[in-house]
């Protein structure tokens, strides 16, 4: 049912379970620090605010990880074609 309402994104055979979990993990704990921060935030928050108030949220998010070091250290890594190396600034 999950698959058939547009939930699902991807099959994952039982015995490769716990390693696409560690995979999905390890690249998400890779990220920038901040970003995760504020997306768990709004995460959390979001079912106890209205629609104009998690959009507001949402762009005050953006506004503030936009002028972080971390989002110029993916723009550089991303001209370079290298990994970014995220610090959390």
């Amino acid at each position: 049912e999950a698959d058939r309402i547009g939930l699902v994104n991807r099959i994952v055979a039982e015995a490769d379970l716990d390693a696409h979990v560690a995979d999905v993990v390890e690249r998400i704990a890779a990220g920038p620090p901040l970003a995760l921060s504020m997306s768990k935030a709004l995460l959390n928050n979001g079912a106890q605010t209205s629609m104009s108030q998690a959009l507001e949220a949402e762009g005050q998010a953006q506004a503030t990880n936009f002028g972080t070091q971390d989002t110029r250290e993916a723009a550089r890594a991303w001209i370079e074609k290298r990994q970014p190396e995220f610090e959390g600034r």
